[in-house]
């Protein structure tokens, strides 16, 4: 089972490292005033934005929003678990660690025992591979693919035997709990006789890891003429697709490096451009590439090359792929693969060198990209596939934030077609209005907002101001991370109806930690919460410069602040029904939301 450290250990490492120190290792430091400065280690910048609190022990980045403690800086920056951030910072301190024994202690992390499970079948499937006559056929198929030895155990690449029940067996034998390994995804259940047997029998396996390096899923390629060709683990409660990139852990310190992200389609594809010696490449997992993988993305670099096949549906794939990243901040470049190949049949063909160059050199900005996809099985010569295209490109060009690269584009069609640049602006105004009002008509609720700040789908500036509920919010929570009386009062007097869902979320682990029975200490309240943009969240509420105490009067101020604020949203929404309700002439509609609005406007006035 679980490697573990005691409690007591862990405290005194947390409370003997100097986190100056650990990340003086790493980053070059200098003092200003309280903090000290440095370019963050975790997104390219050439001003620094990466401040440490040796008063508090903590590190936030106020460019790329990367915060924790010295164990997450450890775990985040060089991919290392738990205990093995706790065994190096021990060292650095020369604490005594005990031997490590196998025990589960109950300890805080969820859905534990999975994660374990997950890394016990890697390394049986990866031992199958390797040593046994089982793996042979999966052995020969990898290494005439050129897939060496050493890239087998970079990427603990294994094989699952053809027999049914093998996993189910080590999986009893080790008193692991089967029903929850059905939950994990490891193991399925007949129907008809109710026996277990193993979800993956007679592939290649490829371990799939979360961002703290552990293996949380399984992709299985079928040898021979298996159906289906690829099986994946199911999402269970330790692996969702949409929130999880093929091999970023360990591609993570080579983005930051080279300051660029290479996006893949699928495993083989990672595998051989790592052969090749582009090491800074990762992959979606099947479904469409999300806000949140682009999120993950974005905090180790704002550039990105999309390699995806060279067929339809790759184009297709990076088109989307590419908006995602963009929205978020990224500069997207596409690199072109002829049409019946993929990434991995390019290096074969072609040869590492030629890769490399199509990358770095030949990949195109992601709308140039799009005014050749937006070219394809048109006939310009015909007039109504010629306003067509032109049209569809200045709606690409429109939503641009650079107006030097808008500019470029229209320049390019002005010459084309022999067009006046101020048509193009007019058209382009037009299509600016369109889009406008079609926004308008799905604008999304307060909720759904919360939502987008959380995931980073919001502009930095949008994010940046900040309204006064929001202020209030956030002022609470810095206040409840370093006082507990403050947060039990919080507790009754709002409890979980914060408006902001990241809000909502960090109360919740403050109030079970407090629950507890821990004291305040904010570099230990990191460990206790699991997810890592909540995590940033203290680490930035932490570095805010507030008082040691609170008054009653500003405390209800805040209160009331987050309590009328739905109240308001709710008058906004029901004068907007009212408007409505009269041009349908709707009289008894309008009656009751005239009521309505005069009870919300009357309490609000009263606040």
């Amino acid at each position: 089972m679980a490697a573990f450290i005691p409690e007591e250990k862990v405290a005194e490492v947390r409370e003997k490292v100097d986190i100056v120190e650990v990340i003086n290792d790493y980053v070059q430091l200098k003092k200003q005033g309280k903090h000290y400065l440095g370019l963050c280690p975790f997104h390219g910048e050439n001003t620094p934005s990466f401040s440490v609190s040796p008063e508090r022990q903590l590190y936030h980045c106020f460019g790329c929003g990367a915060g924790g403690n010295a164990i997450s800086f450890l775990m985040e920056h060089d991919g290392l678990t738990f205990v093995e951030a706790i065994q190096s910072l021990a060292a650095k301190t020369n604490v005594d660690l005990p031997e490590l024994e196998d025990q589960y202690p109950g300890e805080r992390e969820q859905h534990q025992s999975k994660k374990e499970a997950h890394q016990m079948a890697a390394k049986f499937y990866h031992h199958l591979l390797m040593n046994t006559e089982q793996g042979k056929e999966a052995y020969d198929y990898l290494t005439a693919r050129g897939i060496s030895e050493e890239i087998i155990e970079e990427f603990q690449l294994g094989y699952a035997p053809e027999r049914n029940d093998m996993l189910v067996q080590l999986l009893e034998k080790r008193e692991y709990d089967l029903e929850e390994m059905e939950e994990a995804g490891l193991i399925l259940r007949q129907e008809s006789t109710w026996q277990r047997y193993d979800r993956f029998r007679g592939r290649v396996m490829f371990p799939i890891h979360n961002q703290r390096g552990q293996a949380v899923a399984f992709g299985g390629r079928a040898l021979g003429e298996g159906k289906p060709k690829y099986l994946n683990s199911p999402e269970t409660p330790i692996f969702l697709k949409h929130e999880t990139l093929y091999a970023f852990p360990k591609a993570r310190q080579a983005i930051r490096k080279q300051d660029e992200a290479v996006l893949f389609e699928g495993y083989m594809d990672v595998i051989a451009a790592w052969k090749a010696g582009v090491k800074n490449g990762v992959a979606g997992l099947g479904t469409a590439f999300s806000k949140r993988q682009a999120e993950q993305i974005r905090k180790a670099t704002d550039k990105a090359v999309i390699a995806y096949d060279g067929d339809n549906a790759g184009r297709a794939a990076a088109w989307k792929t590419g908006d995602t990243l963009v929205n978020q901040g990224v500069d997207v470049r596409v690199a072109l693969f002829p049409e019946q190949m993929d990434p991995d049949d390019f290096i074969q063909a072609r040869g590492p060198e030629a890769f490399r160059k199509q990358l770095a050199e030949r990949a195109v900005p992601f709308m140039s990209f799009k005014v050749q996809e937006l070219r394809e099985n048109k006939n310009l010569q015909n007039e109504g596939d010629r306003l067509a295209y032109i049209e569809e490109v200045l709606r690409e060009t429109s939503v641009i934030s650079s107006a030097v690269e808008r500019e470029f584009y229209m320049k390019q069609l002005a010459e084309e077609f022999d067009l006046s640049m101020d048509a193009l602006r007019k058209e382009e105004r037009k299509v600016q209005k369109e889009d406008q009002k079609e926004k308008a008509a799905r604008a999304p609720s307060a909720s759904e907002a919360g939502k987008r700040w959380r995931s980073g789908a919001l502009p930095k500036k949008q994010v940046s101001m900040r309204s006064a509920y929001e202020n209030a919010e956030r002022t609470l929570l810095a206040f409840m991370l370093q006082n507990r009386e403050i947060a039990e009062e919080v507790k009754e007097r709002i409890g979980g109806e914060f408006n902001i869902d990241a809000h909502t979320a960090l109360a919740a682990y403050l109030y079970a930690y407090y629950d507890d029975e821990h004291e305040p200490d904010v570099s230990r309240f990191m460990e206790y919460v699991e997810e890592q943009e909540l995590i940033n969240l203290v680490s930035e509420l932490a570095h805010l410069d507030i008082p040691t105490e609170i008054s009653d009067n500003e405390m209800s101020d805040y209160v009331e602040q987050i309590k009328i604020r739905p109240k308001r949203e709710e008058l906004l929404q029901r004068q907007k029904q009212l408007k409505d309700a009269e041009r349908s002439r709707d009289s008894e509609a309008a009656q009751k939301l005239g009521a309505r609005i005069m009870e919300l406007m009357m309490q609000l006035k009263k606040n």
